[in-house]
């Protein structure tokens, strides 16, 4: 396990790539537009969800390949429902306040199924990564020998998902240049859905514009690097915006746009999740002020902000067990070891969370003081 983290310890720049597992927003005109000249991207979902498209595969071993993928989809799928999923949304639902507008979540790789499970009711999801999103691979239009060989690649980060619950991004950023297909964000995104029920109506690439706002981009735009989907759940419109952003100081000095649309989209419910330490670096402390300036809600794990910085502010209320962070990162978080010692209101967490460590997970929800409950 440690080799698979070694990255982990390089610059903080890198990390924020490693780590990752990973508002008063500008709602610009067309968010619910009539789908344009698009695939037919619920049957691409399908095919790469492991569900049986419309379409056959051009040649018998490429198709065999896929039920071969398939299965293994359902089963790590099923193994991630079981040991994870259902107890973290069965706990959210108690624990965690219902939020109907729009939910946060830096450093997120495309894990929108820990986004799901804990604010299942939003209707507008934001997450940023370092990840470029790309086009949705489309399987069944691939040539065989690329159809297969992104197969072998979606089917190994099926399995380390299942048994995760998180994108190393290590390998995601392997998943880009491994073979011919750039398989990514968007890839994951889309199977997620399609895995969760979701209807998608539209894939728009876009940007952030100087001003902070988001803006769709055209369909031919060359390059996606972020994107939004467009879906309906259960009959109501939903709205996914991946957004590929360095959230270093670094980076967000030299794009005030995306500083000012980090500390909108602070403001509204906030998730943390195996982000690599990152908001307690130095090097990331414009993006942490944010949320413990602008911040109401926020829910984490160990490797979001600071405990001392986070309880100063906030009413906390800490689950699991905490002795130490991930052996990757061993001097951070000794503030919320000595909480775990000292305070007698500690709650329990029946489920797995954020980076293996032997049954010493922890989540801590944050509400802002004088906030309603």
């Amino acid at each position: 396990m440690q080799s698979r983290h070694a990255g982990l310890l390089q610059s903080p720049a890198r990390r924020q790539q490693l780590g990752m597992t990973l508002a008063g927003l500008a709602l610009t005109p067309g968010v619910f537009a009539q789908p344009s000249e698009t695939p037919a991207w619920n049957e691409i979902g399908r095919a790469l969800a492991g569900q049986t498209p419309a379409r056959t595969f051009q040649d018998e071993a490429t198709q065999t390949a896929w039920q071969d993928y398939a299965a293994a989809v359902r089963l790590n799928w099923q193994q991630y429902r079981e040991r994870m999923a259902e107890p973290m949304r069965q706990w959210a639902s108690s624990e965690v306040p219902a939020a109907s507008d729009v939910v946060f979540y830096p450093f997120s790789g495309p894990d929108f199924a820990t986004l799901d499970n804990v604010f299942p009711k939003a209707n507008r999801y934001v997450m940023i990564a370092m990840q470029r999103a790309e086009r949705p691979v489309d399987l069944l239009r691939l040539k065989p020998q690329s159809a297969q060989q992104t197969i072998e690649v979606l089917t190994e980060a099926w399995q380390h998902y299942g048994r995760d619950g998180f994108f190393v991004t290590e390998y995601l950023d392997r998943y880009l240049t491994r073979n011919q297909v750039r398989i990514g964000a968007s890839t994951f995104l889309l199977t997620f859905f399609q895995l969760k029920g979701y209807q998608v109506t539209d894939i728009q690439p876009i940007r952030v514009t100087d001003q902070g706002a988001i803006e769709v981009m055209p369909a031919d735009t060359r390059e996606w690097l972020s994107v939004r989907f467009s879906l309906v759940r259960e009959g109501t419109p939903v709205v996914v915006d991946y957004l590929r952003m360095d959230l270093s100081d670094k980076g967000l000095s030299q794009s005030p746009g995306h500083h000012a649309l980090v500390r909108q989209l602070a403001r509204h419910p906030s998730l943390l999740k195996a982000a690599s330490h990152l908001p307690q670096n130095k090097t990331f402390s414009m993006v942490a002020q944010a949320m413990l300036e602008e911040g109401r809600f926020i829910l984490q794990d160990e490797t979001g902000l600071k405990y001392t910085l986070l309880n100063d502010q906030f009413e906390t209320v800490l689950y699991g067990r905490f002795e130490k962070a991930h052996g990757a990162f061993p001097s951070y978080h000794r503030d919320l070891a000595r909480a775990f010692t000292e305070r007698k209101d500690i709650r329990p967490l029946n489920f797995r969370v954020g980076y293996y460590k032997d049954g010493n997970y922890v989540l801590i929800a944050a509400r802002r003081r004088g906030i309603a409950r």
